[in-house]
């Protein structure tokens, strides 16, 4: 190798090195705000001047902020706990849904900075990445305006992306079938006057499954399942710290999972998926008899909530098989957590405990897991939310 080939190699390699240890320093902090340069040096294992140095560059880029060393008597210096920073980089989330379209803004805590929401009625993709790229920049006008700069942008879609995010595959809820999405939506977002970030594109479950890994409160975990279930029902799936795309990137399609040979006819071209049983299309269509239009989930919810027979029976019905879903998803990945979120959620207690009800029974006389059913912490802003926190993420599994 040639003497300047050489000296490239080594660049490269430290570079990489670096970026893999800073990624660990801030691993470790997301995890337990308050730790000190020694308590780094100790749990990565790096030396203290290393620790130091890195250390100093995440607080100059604005990843690290110093936070008040605690009052103790002991002697000496105390040292100085390290949080992520509230205050300067920000994080751009949005969701393209079957009715409307959703952007936020947050901090690298997960807190809202802004959001923006409308219904719409998504077309074809160039024009509903225009729509959404005029919400994102209002957003990111915002943030100038105060002083933060943007680490990146995330979308999701409610269907099949390519582990590049470069191509959504199946959204048979818009319509869209083998579309290249991250080019188009790189122009749109330009042509708006956002300024230019790194984009990401991925599924709404995976980006709602993030939401509750990345944001939420308590002890990790690094198995958790999210159930979105709205028009139809998707699946997030974190294992081993990292989203579980699947060798085509379309794992956790789980409202595609069959319940029911022959079945109802579904959407996506087969029969009997969960979809026909458990989302808002199905519970609609149990009440009024016909597939469209699709009752809105306020409008769902408020015939359960004051007691509709027909609205209640479908509600429980939906919930029933929601609990044979579950159920079948614990059999196959045994999640440590398993969240439940999206529209349907806000059937309340008829759906969602028939559901727990049908998970209970049908795990029968042997209760083989111990997963914890919750529910959503982010509600309507879970999908976005989580998109945010995939560029934030992604940064930290360098």
């Amino acid at each position: 190798m040639p003497p300047s080939e050489h000296a490239e190699a080594l660049t490269g390699n430290q570079s990489l090195i670096k970026r893999i240890n800073s990624a660990a320093i801030l691993r470790l902090v997301r995890q337990e705000a308050g730790l000190s340069r020694a308590d780094l040096a100790k749990r990565s294992g790096l030396t203290k001047s290393t620790v130091s140095l890195l250390v100093q560059e995440l607080i100059d880029e604005g990843w690290l902020c110093e936070s008040e060393a605690p009052v103790s008597n002991a002697v000496g210096r105390r040292p100085t706990p390290l949080q992520l920073d509230p205050s300067r980089l920000a994080l751009l989330g949005a969701e393209i849904g079957v009715d409307y379209l959703n952007v936020v803004a947050c901090n690298l805590q997960g807190k809202l900075l802004g959001s923006c929401q409308q219904p719409y009625s998504p077309s074809d993709l160039g024009s509903t990445l225009t729509a959404l790229a005029g919400l994102i920049a209002q957003q990111d006008a915002s943030l100038c305006a105060q002083g933060w700069r943007v680490l990146g942008i995330s979308v999701g879609v409610p269907g099949t992306v390519d582990v590049h995010g470069h191509r959504v595959g199946m959204v048979p809820n818009l319509g869209w079938h083998h579309q290249d999405i991250e080019q188009p939506l790189c122009k749109a977002l330009k042509r708006a006057g956002v300024r230019q970030s790194p984009v990401k594109v991925l599924n709404e479950a995976n980006a709602a499954a993030l939401s509750e890994y990345v944001f939420g409160t308590g002890a990790q975990t690094n198995s958790l399942v999210y159930l979105s279930m709205g028009i139809g029902v998707g699946g997030g799936i974190v294992l081993g710290d990292r989203l579980h795309l699947g060798h085509d990137g379309t794992a956790g399609e789980v409202g595609h999972t069959v319940l029911q040979l022959d079945g109802p006819p579904c959407r996506c071209g087969s029969r009997g998926c969960a979809e026909t049983f458990i989302s808002q299309r199905a519970v609609s269509l149990d009440i009024t008899g016909t597939p469209d239009p699709v009752l809105p989930i306020d409008e769902l919810a408020r015939r359960v909530a004051g007691g509709d027979a027909t609205a209640v029976a479908a509600a429980r019905r939906a919930g029933r098989y929601l609990g044979m879903l579950m159920q079948n998803i614990c059999n196959m990945l045994d999640p440590a957590v398993l969240v439940l979120g999206g529209p349907m959620v806000q059937l309340g207690p008829v759906f969602l405990d028939a559901a727990r009800e049908c998970f209970a029974g049908l795990q029968a006389r042997y209760a083989f897991h111990t997963t914890e059913v919750r529910h959503c912490r982010f509600g309507i802003n879970a999908c976005a939310v989580g998109a945010a926190g995939a560029v934030l993420h992604e940064a930290l599994m360098a």
